[in-house]
């Protein structure tokens, strides 16, 4: 998160260095997996891959947010290594069949750990007792993985909305058959411009809005600002009905 007086090569720099963390906790993750070590310790790398994701996420939207789409990247590796992670696990550890006990192949171990990631739990197959913590563990990671998934989501849909009176539909329906001068662009948190219809204000009495044509949007005039020539220039009129004047 970025702090005052802090430049922002530091902070960057410290989002740099976490990635860097992220991915070294993903490899031992993967490692600790493979060589059937102590789950205990392939949680513990992947808790810790979920700690930098949280930190990273008002740490990289606070310097651009560009990086929405680096968010996205770090949950989607974080989800595909914990479910890989596990499945090595179950595969050297075995898994119980409708039978009894099976050495399952990879791709058995990988569907048990995908449903126990998204806690299905079909029950055609289940862990040893050794393993009865690690699915629990997994469970819960598949939960915190949707979590923050979903706030990352919400973030992106909730930054990228203009504000109410300037969407085409729900605007002043006064001002929907005079949207035809020219297109509002903004630019979103994203880095791209959103073209709308030219958008018109409502001035209030005594407000005067003058058209910005290198913005191409209206803008509020103010008392000591120089009036370009041949400026377009909406204001309210004295008695109080919907109509407006625009010269």
């Amino acid at each position: 998160m970025l702090v005052h007086n802090v430049p922002w090569q530091f902070v960057l720099y410290m989002g740099l260095r976490a990635v860097i963390y992220f991915a070294v906790a993903m490899v031992l993750s993967l490692i600790s997996g493979f060589f059937n070590w102590w789950v205990l310790c392939t949680t513990i790398f992947l808790a810790i891959g979920f700690f930098i994701i949280i930190q990273l996420i008002p740490t990289l939207l606070n310097l651009s947010r560009s990086y929405f789409k680096w968010l996205v990247w770090l949950i989607l590796i974080q989800i595909l290594v914990t479910i890989y992670a596990f499945a090595l696990h179950h595969m050297s550890a075995g898994l119980i069949g409708p039978s009894g006990p099976v050495a399952p192949t990879f791709a058995d171990a990988l569907y048990f750990s995908v449903t126990t990631f998204t806690t299905l739990g079909y029950g055609d197959l289940q862990p040893i007792s050794e393993m009865r913590l690690a699915t629990s563990v997994e469970a819960l990671a598949g939960m915190l993985s949707v979590a923050i998934a979903v706030a990352v989501i919400w973030l992106w849909c909730q930054e990228n909305l203009v504000p109410k009176d300037m969407a085409f539909m729900d605007g002043n329906r006064v001002h929907t058959k005079t949207m035809t001068m020219g297109r509002l662009r903004i630019r979103t948190i994203t880095g791209k411009e959103r073209k709308l219809k030219d958008w018109r204000p409502t001035p209030e009495p005594g407000e005067v809005f003058r058209y910005d044509s290198r913005l191409q949007e209206w803008r509020e005039l103010h008392p000591d600002e120089d009036l370009p020539e041949n400026t377009q220039v909406m204001y309210a009129k004295k008695r109080r009905d919907p109509d407006l004047r625009a010269s």
